[in-house]
């Protein structure tokens, strides 16, 4: 009841930490950066490097941090409006 309630929070709050665990290491590290940039999948490249989420929970993660206070952060914005789009960047 109320407790299955606080479990489903648990998991939650630890898929949160987790997907922003990852996205400091990306923030932290140009290869995983140029990984990104890339086209990799978010979903499998966490794992290869220790993070476990689903891409239900990154996409859920990702909309979060775009409705925060905090938003997102130059790279991200880079690889949204440019890096990942699907015309693909051109200069």
């Amino acid at each position: 009841m109320a407790a299955l309630g606080l479990q489903g929070f648990a998991a939650d709050r630890l898929m949160n930490e987790t997907l922003t665990k990852f996205r400091n290491a990306v923030s932290d590290s140009t290869d995983l950066q140029e990984k990104v940039k890339a086209g990799a999948d978010l979903v499998a490249l966490g794992k290869e490097n220790g993070y476990e989420f689903t891409q239900e929970e990154l996409n859920s993660g990702w909309k979060e941090l775009q409705e925060s206070d905090e938003g997102l952060t130059e790279f991200e914005l880079d690889v949204v409006s440019g890096g990942r789009g699907r015309r693909g960047g051109g200069s």
